[in-house]
């Protein structure tokens, strides 16, 4: 009994030995080049649902975990929570805050406390130098354990897995020069639209949706005797970049107070609005948008959703490179 006794307090003692000369915190960094501009890749960065939806290691672990996204893109505060297998746990992440060139994270899986994330990004000569990393605290009674795992290893490779499907997608998009825009802050006149419902679809369907949907509005317009202030206009509330799926209507403005029989009405107050020109086939706007999008971050803006304006008219048009579209952002 003795020497069982003398064995478990010798184990005891080596244990403790360890906990004390084990590490107190693991770091893990893995880096990669992006040949993209740093504003596009910080912009990515700051996106749970870009992180979820394109290049996060652990998504495809389960492919039905349950995400919830809040806050702005971006901003502080923005915070992603999932619930999934066993593979990928419970847990949140919250973007807390920037100091110059980072991006400060806190990762909690559920029973394992709070890490810190950080993404450091550089210019380069060719784009921009990434370094995604990890700290988390240890345990003293679990120190021990840490002598004996190589986590840069293991969770260096999700890195680097994350890290090159991340490079893939932002080197995949045709990024255009915020400065190629002109981007404007107006204010509009209150305004009145009539049009389709609300309706959720896939966006590669859009030219054959308002196809279908604008000559008829031209037609009753005539019938009525009025003459639309605007172009035939898309208004959009929602877009998954991911998915191409859309909640929109096709609508057309009319002068003030009138409705046409047969269509939705959409009043509009007077508001401020962000206005860009884009010239090109409306699919390919992407880029305008991203231009938006920076603008909106950079001046702390918000919108309530989008309209864009098709002022070129297909049919008298051939060239899509001289196809005008308004790109509006309706703010808050």
């Amino acid at each position: 009994m003795k020497k069982f006794l003398y064995v478990i307090i010798a184990l005891i003692l080596i244990y403790l030995v360890l906990a004390m000369v084990g590490p107190k915190e693991i770091k893990v960094e893995r880096n990669v080049s992006i040949s993209k501009s740093i504003d596009l890749v910080k912009a990515k960065l700051g996106d749970f649902k870009y992180f979820h939806d394109e290049w996060s290691p652990w998504s495809e672990k389960d492919p039905h975990m349950k995400n919830t996204y809040t806050g702005n893109p971006g901003e502080v505060g923005h915070l992603y929570t999932w619930e999934g297998n066993k593979d990928v746990g419970n847990g949140q992440m919250e973007l807390k805050g920037f100091n110059g060139d980072s991006i400060i994270e806190r990762l909690s899986f559920e029973g394992m406390g709070d890490s810190k994330v950080y993404f450091i990004s550089k210019d380069n000569s060719k784009g921009t130098d990434l370094t995604w990393g990890m700290i988390f605290d240890v345990s003293f009674f679990g120190r021990p354990i840490m002598l004996f795992m190589n986590m840069d290893k293991m969770l260096g490779a999700d890195f680097e897995k994350g890290l090159t499907k991340l490079k893939t997608k932002l080197e995949s998009i045709n990024e255009a020069p915020m400065a190629s825009y002109e981007i404007k802050e107006v204010q509009w006149d209150a305004k009145d639209f009539i049009g389709t419902k609300r309706v959720k679809m896939d966006g590669n369907k859009l030219g054959a949706f308002f196809g279908e949907h604008f000559p008829k509005m031209w037609a009753d317009l005539e019938k009525e005797k009025m003459k639309s202030p605007m172009s035939p206009c898309g208004l959009f509330y929602s877009w998954d970049e991911k998915t191409m799926a859309t909640e929109c209507a096709a609508v057309m403005c009319v002068p003030k107070g009138k409705t046409v029989k047969g269509w939705e009405k959409y009043d509009m107050p007077s508001t401020k609005v962000l206005s860009v020109p884009y010239y090109g086939a409306p699919e390919k706007s992407i880029e305008a948008h991203y231009a938006m999008d920076e603008y909106i971050k950079a001046h702390k803006l918000d919108y309530k959703f989008v309209i864009e304006e098709y002022v070129t008219d297909p049919m008298l048009e051939k060239d899509t490179a001289r196809w005008l579209t308004n790109i509006y952002y309706i703010l808050k």
